[in-house]
């Protein structure tokens, strides 16, 4: 177990680091503007372990995640490699307190990537299948948001 900080980035250059070709999946300078993107990172070094870009969806009452990813060194699955667990639950907590901070409660909810994914949110976060907009749509409630704030840690630091 280490202590964990989340920071806001607010620099697309910096965002220029996180791409596609190096494991990040989507290239992070290129998402919408209106998208938050926060890192999870150890505080002791600020080693980033994951990001989440997170939208005050106002309409829906609730937190919108437009894209969460663990850092390359902590995917098991495409990497063979996981040098810290837990960070994707970090990375779904950190959507849960924007979500709380902006009122909604905790409710969250988003797109995964595919069928697994969608099963893995499922069975580990408790996320409720809606697809309504997606095939791969999910949600989760206030309350199971509750529940990942009270498993994963992270201390906030903003300036």
């Amino acid at each position: 177990i280490h202590e964990t900080v989340v920071f806001r980035i607010e620099s697309r250059s910096f965002l220029k680091k996180f791409q596609e070709s190096n494991g990040w999946h989507i290239d992070w300078n290129k998402i919408p503007s209106d998208i938050e993107v926060y890192a999870l990172a150890l505080k002791e070094n600020n080693e980033i372990q994951g990001l989440v870009g997170i939208r005050k969806d106002q309409n829906a009452c609730a937190a919108y995640i437009h894209w969460a990813c663990v850092a390359p060194h902590n995917n098991k699955k495409e990497f063979n490699q996981q040098k810290y667990v837990g960070v994707g639950g970090h990375l779904f907590a950190i959507a849960a307190d924007k979500s709380m901070q902006w009122g909604f409660g905790g409710a969250l909810y988003g797109v995964a990537a595919n069928k697994k994914l969608l099963s893995h949110y499922m069975e580990k976060f408790n996320a409720e299948y809606l697809g309504i907009v997606h095939q791969y749509q999910f949600m989760i409630n206030e309350y199971y948001a509750q529940q990942l704030l009270e498993v994963y840690h992270y201390e906030w630091n903003e300036t």
